[in-house]
């Protein structure tokens, strides 16, 4: 009985302090990217998302910082740098995001459809330290 327990308990441990959600999916129909959220599914909708992305071709990471209200809409400010670079606009159903991505200078936009996918915990720890290192890049400029 004392190992059932114990399973049960080690199973509802957390392995990372807060719950991210992995996507991959493609920008204008046919660039494929990656993303990494925390806070997606938070409960008052009031709680800040940040993550990552990446074009899947290319090595750099955007920042991501935005917010979901209670209806699934979601707004998704990307810097590549410190000045923000474009804006996702997009909505939550279950396990994908679509929606509309514009360059800050509104001269760009494009679709983007993005599906809930499985990452190891190799390529999740990788995601959680490129937010680290971003944020901390844009902190010391």
């Amino acid at each position: 009985m004392k190992l059932i327990f114990i399973f049960f308990y080690i199973s509802s441990i957390p392995i990372f302090g807060q719950t991210g959600k992995s996507y991959k999916g493609t920008i204008n129909n046919s660039t494929p990217i990656t993303f990494y959220v925390e806070g997606i599914n938070e409960g008052t909708y009031a709680d800040q998302i940040i993550g990552i992305y990446k074009y899947d071709n290319k090595e750099d990471y955007f920042l991501l910082n935005g917010y979901r209200n209670n209806r699934g809409d979601i707004v998704l400010i990307e810097q590549k740098t410190v000045n923000f670079s474009g804006i996702f606009f997009g909505k939550l159903f279950k396990n994908k995001i679509t929606g509309r991505w514009i360059s800050s200078n509104q001269k760009e936009d494009y679709n983007f459809d993005i599906h809930e996918v499985i990452l190891s915990k190799k390529q999740i720890i990788e995601l959680k330290n490129a937010i680290t290192k971003k944020t901390n890049e844009f902190n010391n400029s």
